[in-house]
């Protein structure tokens, strides 16, 4: 995701939505950046706990994949039997943002076409967001991008604990966008003119956002206890239907770890303390998961430095 939100309560900033792991780095760089008019400030909530993850389960994901800013999970047509996909969807329930005054925090929740490719310049994205300012608020709304142009925040008030559904379609030269607040029954839909979108995968996506403005860099990743993705699908370009698992196609989990990042290891650069959030196993439907947040710290104890 790029933008310049230009806000009150946030620095100005670009912000990219990008695959960043050992899978792929930045595909865009800052080069690829463009400004986007500043956004509204969106719905402010109160903090609090986020709900119980619930029947997803809470076993722990086998083999994620690392990224410094994406959790979830991604498929692509690796086994050969699949070329592209032209629809994503899914749900989840909007996490409450866990804030701390004097500290602005940053995530995102979203369905997307293309972005593991390192050669793509395109990916097409539709979600939610929960971020804190430096105030200890929260602030809640919905956005949809096609990158390399920035996002755009539309006019879908959201608020913690409610249901959300998402869906990215491609036809031809045109990109749907489609959101909705199944808890309030609002919804969105934007019909897009954008030819030569990237279809090479789908993603299911919790993110910590990246600063892209001059050097790519994550952004500190609010805390948002965990999120639970439901009813994940996706429609291949020959109209195969399927969810996650399938055996016409690759799907790999992914763990948001910034150590690697923070010690020099990758592109970006974080604080001594680092974010993660880490993926479930998919349940037995193929279609649903949780991702839940967790902080570790840099600094290696005396003992485990000895």
């Amino acid at each position: 995701m790029t933008h310049n939100a230009c806000r009150p309560d946030r620095a100005v900033r670009d912000v990219r939505r990008w695959l960043l792991t050992g899978l792929v780095v930045c595909g865009l760089g800052a080069a690829g950046a463009s400004t986007a008019s500043a956004a509204p400030t969106g719905n402010t909530g109160t903090t609090g706990s986020t709900a119980a993850t619930g029947a997803t389960g809470t076993t722990p994901a086998v083999n994620p994949a690392p990224s410094s800013n994406w959790a979830g999970y991604d498929i692509s047509g690796a086994t050969g039997r699949v070329r592209n996909f032209k629809r994503v969807a899914a749900s989840w329930v909007q996490p409450t943002a866990t804030c701390t005054p004097g500290s602005s925090t940053y995530s995102a929740f979203w369905v997307g076409l293309g972005g593991i490719s390192q050669s793509s310049k395109k990916l097409e994205q539709t979600g939610t967001e929960a971020d804190c300012d430096a105030n200890g608020a929260a602030h809640y709304f919905a956005w949809y991008e096609l990158v390399p142009a920035g996002p755009v925040t539309v006019k879908l008030a959201i608020a913690p604990g409610d249901s959300v559904s998402a869906s990215v379609a491609v036809h031809g030269a045109y990109v749907t966008m489609a959101l909705t607040d199944e808890t309030t029954g609002q919804s969105i839909s934007k019909r897009l003119h954008f030819p030569a979108a990237n279809l090479s995968s789908a993603e299911w996506i919790a993110e910590a956002p990246s600063n892209c403005a001059q050097s790519c860099r994550a952004l500190p990743l609010t805390n948002f206890g965990t999120v639970n993705f439901a009813a994940a699908s996706v429609e291949t370009g020959d109209g195969r239907t399927g969810s996650i698992l399938n055996p016409d196609w690759s799907a790999q989990a992914i763990a948001l770890n910034d150590r690697s990042a923070a010690l020099g290891g990758g592109r970006f650069f974080g604080p001594p303390e680092i974010d993660t959030a880490f993926p479930t196993a998919i349940d037995s439907t193929g279609s649903a998961f949780a991702v839940t947040w967790a902080q570790e710290d840099l600094v290696a104890s005396p003992a485990a430095a000895g």
